[in-house]
């Protein structure tokens, strides 16, 4: 009962000590307990916690957000403005009111930052393997949370320790690329300290190494993104899949591609199964249960050869709204045909084939073309390859590369990002009758008002 109780008033601590993110408050001293209080065993529970956090309270309402934003899913679905609204993302007009959606996602970027500040500020110097595979975790999460929201909004708030003084949470935000520098420092200091990958359930060395390929890629890093890509590949721990593409995203898949990933359950009732399954799925008598009103997009669908295994997971319904036949995603939806007892909602953080992605592309980057991941990845897929001489030079290359990203993480929350770095977010916000300043979201007026120091993004 008493260690009961001890766990609970740890998970208190951590909700108290992570107020930076939960709401820009001071935590109130009568709900925390000192850090020379916690003994190695309580920091691993404060390690579950931090996990936890990531995903937010309901993952569904921000997870899709910038899929739909961009040009890969379309969403005839609304919404109450201070809320959820779909609708509001299709249009590439986010708004400063909607706490559901951006709220939801920046509380549970800075909740998780929060928690691990205070893991990496106990453990300091690590002194048993254990430790340091706590600590080395606890920078890939905040490096990942960083990373997330420097996507979404450039520059925001940078706090890499605890604060419990309100003038020290309440300050002004760091540049972009100050902190996508922390990000990149603590993946490098991950690294090392990080075991190889046994689980996609928490983040490992191959995490590290893919996360930080990814950010070198976007900063223009480009060797540094391809070694790191290549390292990942090269220690076989997770694997290309030869079968069925929907069992990738499957619970406990026996599929080896999964690097790292989010999951929530069991899911037994009705209520708590609309997840992103009910969002992306027909309407009924589909066993998705969804409203029908968010879907691919056509040009994405018809560039699936017909062989891929891809399009196994693009189900063509008719959508009552328009009256037409749709392309559904049901990426999302193969956990919630088990039964129910048997149902966890899986959310992709990182996979395999984004190293093969990545490795091709930083090499086309540096003016080669280099086709060997890029078939590497399609043979697992079952669609045809090509011959570098199939490209008249290096940019014809990166033009396949974006479609090849396009067809193999679609639903993922990549496009957006992707899209940026490929020059082709700016022409699509021309012809949503939006500009550069769309690029990034607004941070809500919420969060102004917690932080007067807080500055909004331009144009909103």
């Amino acid at each position: 009962m008493f260690r009961n109780y001890k766990i609970y008033m740890i998970v208190v601590c951590m909700a108290a000590l992570a107020a930076c993110g939960k709401y820009l408050d001071r935590p109130s001293p009568d709900q925390a307990i000192g850090k020379d209080q916690l003994t190695d065993n309580d920091i691993a529970l404060l390690l579950k916690g931090a996990y936890l956090s990531m995903s937010g309270s309901w993952p569904p309402q921000s997870y899709p957000m910038t899929d739909i934003y961009s040009d890969d899913i379309i969403s005839l679905q609304g919404g109450n403005p201070a809320q959820f609204n779909p609708q509001a993302y299709e249009a590439c007009n986010a708004s400063p009111n909607d706490g559901f959606g951006i709220g939801r996602y920046y509380i549970a970027a800075y909740t998780t930052i929060g928690n691990a500040n205070f893991i990496i500020g106990k453990i300091g110097n690590p002194s048993t393997p254990a430790l340091r595979q706590i600590l080395g975790e606890a920078l890939v999460i905040r490096a990942h949370a960083y990373n997330q929201l420097a996507e979404i909004f450039g520059g925001v708030v940078l706090i890499t320790s605890v604060e419990t003084d309100i003038d020290r949470i309440r300050k002004a935000k760091s540049t972009e690329s100050e902190v996508l520098n922390q990000v990149e420092k603590d993946l490098e200091a991950a690294i090392p300290l990080l075991a190889d990958f046994s689980t996609p359930k928490a983040a490992s060395k191959q995490a590290a190494q893919l996360l930080l390929a990814r950010v070198s890629l976007q900063r223009g890093k480009h060797a540094r993104a391809k070694e790191l890509a290549e390292a990942v590949i090269a220690t076989g721990k997770r694997t290309l899949s030869a079968a069925t593409f929907s069992n990738i995203f499957r619970y406990n898949s026996p599929a080896q591609e999964m690097i790292w990933q989010m999951s929530d359950g069991p899911m037994p009732t009705a209520y708590e199964r609309y997840g992103l399954f009910s969002f992306y799925s027909p309407a009924p008598p589909f066993l998705g249960n969804g409203t029908g009103l968010t879907t691919m997009d056509d040009a994405l669908v018809d560039s699936y050869e017909a062989n891929d295994t891809r399009r196994e997971l693009v189900r063509k319904a008719r959508q009552n709204a328009t009256g037409r036949d749709a392309n559904y995603l049901l990426k999302f939806s193969t956990d919630t045909l088990q039964p129910a007892a048997a149902v966890y909602v899986i959310y992709p953080l990182m996979r395999i084939s984004e190293a093969y992605l990545i490795s091709a592309e930083a090499s086309a980057r540096q003016q080669t073309v280099d086709v060997t991941p890029y078939n590497a990845l399609r043979t697992a897929r079952k669609a045809s390859t090509k011959n570098a001489a199939d490209f008249a030079d290096a940019a014809a290359f990166l033009e396949e590369l974006e479609k090849e990203r396009r067809r193999e993480l679609v639903g993922e929350g990549r496009r957006w990002q992707d899209m940026k770095r490929f020059g082709s977010a700016l022409p699509f916000l021309v012809s949503k009758g939006r500009d550069s300043k769309r690029l990034w979201f607004p941070f809500t007026n919420a969060e102004i008002l917690r932080n007067p120091l807080l500055e909004q993004n331009d144009g909103y």
